[in-house]
């Protein structure tokens, strides 16, 4: 009897150590201000897509996750990270490092303006985004709208899902002095101009 007990016993340890990953689709919360919470907080899970065949990877496999590195980077270049120190509250929409990476190819390096348009004052949960003022801190306000089932700020996704079962873009994570969203474009300052000519508002 007791061996069978140690066969059993060993048998699912054994199968709890080949058991595949699982990748959590979980709402994080760091107690930290926004500055060190973007710096330490992991992006969306990636695949390979198209670039992995080249390679032997399948399009579907798990490439590694996105993070905030370049975003931190710039927030400390330009001087804005200062301000997202102070007591706030402020709402952060962070893009990921391919978010700043597609942004610069096109428009050159991020500035403290560009930065500032990714900031509203107050903490706002994603829920609040659709009826609350979205002024941001370089003064242009942001636009929400509701799309596809989707809620958008300007041309950026909130609450964005990834493919497959891997981590999902971080939405609604809780800061000392603020609240961040993580999004897949860097918000672009133009984009209110265009909006404001068209006759959209800031919040709907």
């Amino acid at each position: 009897m007791q061996f069978t007990a140690a066969l059993i016993a060993l048998s699912a340890t054994s199968a709890a150590a080949f058991a595949p990953a699982t990748f959590g689709r979980v709402r994080t919360t760091l107690d930290a201000n926004i500055v060190d919470t973007i710096a330490a907080l992991e992006g969306p899970g990636q695949v390979w897509g198209a670039e992995g065949i080249a390679v032997g990877k399948e399009e579907s496999e798990f490439r590694g996750s996105d993070g905030f590195g370049l975003f931190t980077a710039r927030l400390a270049s330009t001087g804005v990270a200062d301000t997202l120190k102070g007591d706030g509250p402020f709402t952060v929409f962070a893009p990921t490092d391919s978010a700043v990476v597609a942004f610069e190819k096109s428009f050159g390096e991020m500035t403290a303006d560009v930065i500032k348009y990714c900031i509203v004052e107050g903490k706002l949960s994603a829920s609040a985004v659709s009826s609350q003022p979205l002024v941001s801190l370089a003064g242009p306000s942001l636009v929400y709208s509701r799309k596809f089932r989707k809620d958008f700020v300007n041309d950026a996704i909130i609450g964005e899902k990834t493919f497959g079962p891997f981590a999902d873009f971080p939405t609604g994570v809780d800061c000392d002095n603020g609240m961040v969203h993580s999004v897949a474009i860097a918000l672009d300052p133009t984009f209110a101009v265009i909006s404001a000519e068209e006759g959209l508002s800031g919040a709907r």
